[in-house]
C-alpha cells in the first residue's frame, strides 16, 4: 500500500515538473527573434484605416446635413489628398485658377476648419468653391486660389478645437519663438487644454500640412476663417507699425481696411497679437505673407450662410487684390529660402 502511494506521489511530482518546465520554456527567448514570447499577453492592434475621398466626403456631407447645410457638398472628385490625420481622415485641398507661374496674378491660400469646433468657417470654404470657383469660374480668372476647407478633420467630427492628439494647431506651427515661449504663454493662459501647443513644434501632421501648402505655393496672401471673437485681424508687413510704411506695408494694410469697408464694418479691423506657433506668427510675422484672420462673432453653424452673404463681396475683392507684384516680391519666399523651408513638405497621396 505504501509502495502504491509512493508511486502515485512520484507520478504527480513528475507531471507537475513537466507542466512547470513547459510553462517556463514557453516564456524563454525565441531563438529566431531574441525576444520573450508571451502568447497569452499578445494583443493585435488593427492599423488605422485611411479613408478614401468618397468615404470621407460621405461623412462630411452627413455632418453638413446635421447642420442644416444643403447648399454645399463635399464632392470627392474636387479634392486632392495630401496626407491623412491620426484618425485616418484625409487632409484635402485643391488649387483653382491660373496654372501659369509667369502670369503674375496673386496666389491666395484660403484656410478653414483649423479649429474643429469653429464649423461656421468651414461653410465659407465650401461655398467659395461652389459659388465662385465652379458656378462662376470667371471670378477666379488670372488668379490662383488654393483652398484647404477642413484643416482639422478629426476636430471637426469631434467638435473640438484641438486635433485628435489634443493639440491646438494654431499654437503648433514651427515658429522661431516656439521653444522659448510656447509653454510660457500656455502657462500664463492657465494651461487651458484647448490651447495646448503640443510637445514640440510642428509635431502634428495637420501643422505640417499647413507648412507644406505655404512653402509649396508661396501665397501672396492668406485668408483664414475662425470664430467667435468677432473681428478681422491682420498679421504681416507693417503690422503694429504706424509710421514710415514702405510700399508693401501700405498695400497690405490697405487690403485689411478694404475688407473692413466692403463688409460695412461687419468685420472691424483690429490689432490682435499673434502667439508662438500661430499662423499669424509663422506666415505673417516671420515670412511677411499678409495674413487676414476672419473671426466671426459666433460658431453657430446655422449662421454659416448669413456670414457668407456678409463677407462674400469683400472676400472676392480681396482675392483679386495684388499685394506683391512684379515691382516688389516677397524676398523671403525666393527659391533658396523655400528649399530650406521644405523640411515639413511630404509627398502627396
Amino acid at each position: 500500500m505504501i509502495r502504491v502511494i509512493l508511486c502515485n506521489s512520484f507520478l504527480i511530482i513528475c507531471v507537475l515538473m513537466l507542466v512547470i518546465t513547459g510553462h517556463s520554456s514557453s516564456n524563454e527567448a525565441s531563438p529566431e527573434t531574441g525576444s520573450l514570447q508571451y502568447r497569452s499577453s499578445r494583443v493585435s492592434v488593427d492599423p488605422v484605416h485611411n479613408k478614401t475621398k468618397k468615404e470621407y466626403c460621405d461623412e462630411v456631407n452627413a455632418k453638413f446635413r446635421h447642420f442644416g447645410w444643403y447648399s454645399i457638398i463635399c464632392n470627392p472628385k474636387r479634392w486632392k489628398i495630401h496626407d491623412h490625420s491620426s484618425k485616418g481622415n484625409p487632409l484635402i485641398y485643391q488649387e483653382f485658377g491660373l496654372n501659369d507661374s509667369d502670369n503674375g496674378g496673386p496666389v491666395n491660400l484660403v484656410l478653414c476648419g483649423v479649429h474643429g469646433d469653429e464649423s461656421v468657417g468651414v461653410y465659407q470654404c465650401f461655398h467659395l468653391v461652389r459659388e465662385i470657383l465652379f458656378d462662376n469660374p470667371s471670378l477666379s480668372k488670372e488668379i490662383k486660389i488654393v483652398v484647404a476647407p477642413i484643416v482639422n478633420p478629426d476636430g471637426f467630427f469631434a467638435n473640438t478645437r484641438q486635433n485628435a492628439n489634443g493639440v491646438d494647431l494654431n499654437r503648433n506651427l514651427p515658429t522661431e519663438d516656439w521653444d522659448r515661449l510656447s509653454y510660457t504663454g500656455w502657462s500664463q493662459n492657465r494651461r487651458d487644454p484647448r490651447k495646448f501647443p503640443g510637445k514640440e513644434s510642428g509635431s502634428e501632421i495637420e501643422s505640417r500640412f499647413l507648412t507644406y501648402l505655404i512653402n509649396r505655393y508661396k501665397p501672396d496672401k492668406i485668408i483664414s476663417f475662425h470664430s467667435p471673437l468677432g473681428f478681422l485681424d491682420f498679421d504681416g508687413p507693417g503690422d503694429q507699425k504706424y509710421y514710415n510704411l514702405v510700399r508693401i506695408e501700405h498695400r497690405a494694410k490697405y487690403l485689411g481696411l478694404n475688407i473692413e469697408a466692403n463688409t460695412k464694418r461687419f468685420l472691424s479691423l483690429v490689432d490682435f497679437p499673434f502667439f508662438p506657433g500661430s499662423l499669424g506668427n509663422y506666415a505673417g510675422n516671420e515670412r511677411k505673407i499678409p495674413t487676414y484672420t476672419v473671426e466671426f462673432k459666433s460658431s453657430d453653424p446655422s449662421r454659416g450662410h448669413k456670414y457668407w452673404s456678409a463677407v462674400r463681396f469683400a472676400i472676392v475683392t480681396a482675392l483679386r487684390f495684388t499685394v506683391y507684384d512684379e515691382n516688389e516680391e516677397n524676398t523671403y519666399l525666393n527659391a533658396q529660402n523655400v528649399m530650406r523651408q521644405l523640411a515639413y513638405a511630404e509627398n502627396e497621396h
